[in-house]
């Protein structure tokens, strides 16, 4: 399954290496939705540093167009299996 990630951000207070979504990477929908979870809790924490709070933000709104364009896409494909299914049957 292959997902975003776009370049790496370091972390101007902590040194970290951040992901933010527009190249390709392979990552599972699981992974994906694991590291906005991970965003969310981190940006309502009150602890949150203020420097990093752009940053976070913009990373978890990348991952939910990415979640969001694969499950479009997998509905999509859903709905034309089952029209090729009900097409079959009707032969």
């Amino acid at each position: 399954m292959v997902h975003f990630q776009q370049e790496s951000i370091e972390s101007p207070r902590e040194g970290l290496i951040m992901n933010d979504v527009s190249a390709l990477k392979e990552t599972t929908y699981e992974e994906n939705l694991n590291e906005l979870t991970k965003l969310v809790d981190e940006i309502g924490r009150e602890d949150c540093p203020v420097d990093l709070l752009e940053t976070k933000v913009q990373q978890a709104a990348d991952l939910i167009r990415g979640l969001r364009n694969r499950l479009t896409s997998t509905e999509t494909t859903v709905q034309e299996v089952l029209k090729e299914l009900e097409e079959s049957r009707a032969e």
